[in-house]
């Protein structure tokens, strides 16, 4: 059994599209979060930088191995899976705020958030 976890936590590129998605449909909760605009917008354009980079890096794996030339890849990856694990970390917030959840979705989001940012972390600092 734990073999079996090892390995899916292994599948570099069903992680990154996980991250990515996240962070692309979290930055729809920005406004919900910040009432400036300027901090608005900041979040939203990093948030969305990091998702769409996440994607098209899991994706570009993914078409690789479904035997697709070979994709190019994000520079300097590992900054890339910190700044993805980092900003799951800190939407968890959506989830957990003092005042009650902001959004009420299924458990599931909260777990995949939860676990997304722990494996871009261990792939940042394993390099793997």
């Amino acid at each position: 059994m734990m073999d079996l976890v090892i390995r899916i936590l292994k599948i570099k590129w069903l992680w990154t599209i996980f991250a990515g998605f996240y962070l692309v449909a979290y930055a729809f909760w920005v406004p919900n979060l910040f009432s400036e605009m300027f901090m608005v917008i900041a979040v939203i354009a990093i948030t969305l930088i990091v998702g769409f980079g996440l994607l098209i890096d899991g994706f570009s794996r993914a078409h690789e191995l479904d035997g697709g030339g070979a994709m190019p890849k994000l520079p300097i990856k590992r900054l890339w899976r910190f700044a993805g694990a980092v900003l799951l970390f800190w939407y968890l917030l959506v989830y957990i705020p003092p005042t009650g959840r902001i959004v009420a979705h299924w458990p599931l989001d909260l777990a995949i958030t939860l676990v997304a940012g722990l494996v871009m972390l261990g792939y940042g600092i394993l390099d793997y």
